[in-house]
């Protein structure tokens, strides 16, 4: 190595630490291609850069025509050095196979040695690398130009586009078109950046106006400030909190307003935060109003307590809720994605909406979801658990003025949502005064109150078993959808498995991902409880690891599962018969065709594919 680095003369230092770096990581030389990701992890790392790849799809499709017919191919890649995106002509693309250089392939130091993307990565500037200067012999057949990619909202490093090809003059200019084709990427994050910062800005100026002495900063959805009123600085001071501080505590890069709604809700308690929510239910940005030094407490967040009712509203929350958007559960689920539409109609137009389903099904998500996705996500949500009602409480709401509502319901004077769970389950003496209130709450006020019930019995079976008063159900059905449990989606069932991990261990923690053998038997598995169950699962499996591992991530095999799941597995099994097959002709036709792709990706040996397929009846 030192003796090719001083024979090079070219930029001897830098690559001289680069191959110390991958010496250190060991047998980096023997590997013949990158190590691929999993699908669960792949599937993962294209959700997280699912900002850069809409930005660079135009690019890409520019440069399609630039690259047919040449020795090269452009390349797209995450800030762990994945291969998200590739193009070129057909036959670089094939080449580009041996070494995987493509789509899932991972390309940092710490995995293939001294490359341009890889090292580019770990510098943070431009690199080419030619030839022997690669760590790897099987790699230096390939002379390669990567340039990073940065945020161009705070220079936050978002991957990098790689070209690489055949060596010689023709690839001398390379590196000033990565420059340039990076150039294009940043200036249209900034002009998405751009319209979505005008976006929040019209959704802001719909809130009601703030008194002339407070301060108010509108923050787009990873927590940059878009705008400020003038008097920010003073308030801030009376807050004991200073520009800088605040600064710090919005900025977060996972883009969860509902995240930073809380953050800011705790470090400044007298503070009103609004989230907003674009037209397609997509986090917008929040709107964050200070009170003016020595203004008045609001009456409503002065107000005591009735323990009865607080403890309606707050039983059965559970901390693991999530605030997911409707897109982003349309996104996640095709067997959601119409429900989601509808569900979306009956709330615009206030229709009392009943989501019905087994626990554990996504109602209350699916519930946040449309309340974040109408004018009303910027008002309450109230959710009330109807089997702690009682007479009296109810009474006190119904007999009492809107200013002197017991603390839960007092917050809908304005609008908002309130979400019954569990309706059936109201006391039989409660529940005519339960149906007047809600007639009262979604009628009788100048801003009406949506209404979300979710039940796991059916409201009408309930009815017919003497159970629910009729009038009870009809304040609450207007609108009936069922969600279906998992054992109905078995599709979804290794992208949510990814999404769990995910959120259990985000990064920098290595998230787990599962074997085939071990997602087969998940498949296979019918989850009684559902997203709970399942959540379960992963953090029970995450707080005890496996102690095999690969790559960026953890490997679940199918013995580290609990045994009621293994059983599933067992051989002779039709269903599992039937979920191996379906696992193996969508890895084939992911791979379109390519028989070493589809076995790399399911975790077995290209002559166990085949035997597989002559199983199926189906020819090669």
């Amino acid at each position: 190595m030192g003796s090719h680095v001083q024979s090079s003369g070219f930029r001897p230092e830098m690559l001289r630490q680069s191959w110390l770096r991958s010496q250190a990581s060991g047998g980096l030389d023997l590997r013949t291609q990158a190590p691929e990701l999993s699908r669960e992890a792949f599937s993962l790392a294209l959700d997280r850069a699912g900002r850069l790849r809409h930005a660079a799809r135009a690019m890409m499709q520019r440069a399609a025509g630039l690259f047919d017919g040449g020795d090269a191919m452009v390349l797209i890649c995450d800030p762990e050095g994945v291969v998200i995106e590739a193009g070129g002509a057909a036959p670089v693309l094939r080449r580009a196979e041996r070494n995987n250089l493509q789509p899932g392939g991972c390309w940092n130091e710490n995995s293939i040695g001294t490359n341009a993307i890889g090292t580019a990565l770990h510098l943070r500037q431009p690199v080419t690398i030619l030839q022997d200067e690669h760590f790897c012999p099987a790699i230096r057949h390939w002379a390669c130009a990567a340039v990073p990619l940065r945020d161009p909202a705070d220079g936050a490093l978002l991957g990098v586009v790689d070209i690489s090809g055949r060596p010689g003059a023709a690839f001398g200019g390379a590196g000033a078109l990565a420059t340039t084709l990076g150039w294009q990427i940043e200036a249209t994050l900034r002009e998405a950046d751009h319209n979505r910062h005008r976006t929040l800005i019209e959704l802001a100026l719909s809130l009601p106006a703030c008194a002339a002495q407070d301060a108010r900063v509108l923050l787009d959805r990873f927590g940059h400030r878009v705008w400020a009123s003038p008097g920010l600085a003073g308030t801030l001071q009376a807050s004991k909190l200073s520009e800088d501080a605040l600064t710090r505590l919005a900025e977060q890069r996972d883009g969860r307003s509902d995240v930073l709604a809380g953050r800011l809700r705790a470090a400044l308690p007298g503070a009103d935060v609004d989230l907003l929510t674009s037209a397609t239910g997509e986090p917008a940005g929040l709107v964050l109003t200070l009170p003016a030094a020595g203004a008045t407490v609001r009456q409503t967040d002065r107000r005591p307590a009735a323990p009865a009712l607080t403890a309606a509203v707050s039983k059965g929350q559970k901390s693991e809720d999530e605030t997911l958007s409707l897109g982003q559960i349309a996104a996640a689920s095709p067997v959601l994605a119409p429900l989601c539409a509808t569900a979306r109609k009956f709330h615009d137009r206030g229709i009392a909406l009943c989501l019905e389903g087994a626990a554990g099904t996504g109602k209350t998500t699916l519930a946040r979801a449309l309340h974040a996705g109408v004018s009303g996500a910027l008002r309450p949500f109230v959710r009330l658990d109807c089997a702690t009602l009682d007479s009296d409480t109810l009474r006190q709401a119904l007999n009492g003025t809107a200013g002197d509502a017991p603390e839960g319901l007092h917050l809908l004077n304005r609008g908002g949502t309130l979400c019954l769970s569990e309706p059936a389950r109201t006391p039989a003496e409660a529940q005519p005064m339960l149906a007047q209130l809600l007639e009262r709450l979604t009628r009788g006020g100048s801003v009406p109150v949506r209404l979300i019930a979710l039940s796991t019995v059916p409201l009408a079976e309930a009815v017919a078993q003497g159970r629910l008063l009729r009038e009870l159900q009809l304040r609450c059905a207007g609108a009936v959808i069922r969600l279906p449990g998992l054992a109905e989606r078995r599709g979804e069932i290794g992208a949510l498995l990814g999404h769990f991990a995910r959120q259990i261990a985000p990064p920098p923690a290595r998230p787990l991902r599962f074997s085939a053998a071990a997602l087969r038997a998940l498949c296979a598995h019918d989850w009684p409880g559902n997203l709970w169950e399942m959540r379960d699962l992963v953090r029970a499996l995450d707080a005890v690891p496996p102690e095999t591992t690969d790559g960026p991530a953890r490997l679940v095999e199918l013995p580290d599962l609990p045994a009621r799941i293994c059983a599933a597995a067992a051989p002779g099994s039709s269903r599992l018969h039937e979920h191996e097959k379906a696992a193996v002709l969508a890895a084939v036709a992911e791979a379109q065709g390519n028989l070493s792709r589809a076995a790399r990706a399911l975790g077995i040996a290209r002559s166990t594919l085949y035997l597989k397929l002559g199983q199926y009846g189906l020819r090669r």
